[in-house]
């Protein structure tokens, strides 16, 4: 029973049929809800990465990768990829945010050669703070 909650009948507790933010069974329950979906959508979650879903049909091959509430996804099919996001838009409260640029400390650039990694960002930041305090 969470502290200053009265219970009018003692020795009973109530179970919450849904997952509230603070609570620390919150980011457990929400993985659950993302994974069924994906899940009934034809994806499946590795063994060795249980943040990664993958999804192949044919010739399409749809990559999901999940970071506490935040999606990276990759493909080969650009049709399929939208489909895919209609779907999620259906399952959950989205906003899609374009091309990846920056993600956990490592910015994302893209030209003609391919894709590029950087960590630059993320080492200034980290030498400016330490130069500051």
């Amino acid at each position: 029973m969470p502290l200053g909650f009265a219970s009018p009948t003692p020795g009973k507790v109530y179970r919450l049929r849904k997952s509230l933010y603070g609570l620390r069974q919150a980011p457990r329950c929400w993985f659950a809800l993302l994974a069924a979906a994906l899940t009934s959508y034809g994806f499946k979650q590795l063994y060795s990465n249980y943040s990664l879903f993958t999804y192949e049909a044919q010739h399409i091959q749809l990559n999901v990768l999940v970071y506490v509430d935040d999606l990276i996804i990759s493909r080969n099919d650009e049709m399929a990829v939208q489909q895919f996001k209609d779907y999620l838009s259906r399952c959950f409260h989205m906003k899609d945010l374009g091309k990846l640029k920056y993600f956990l400390g490592i910015e994302v650039a893209r030209n003609s050669d391919g894709i590029f990694l950087c960590q630059c960002k993320y080492t200034l930041d980290i030498i400016l703070n330490k130069t500051i305090n």
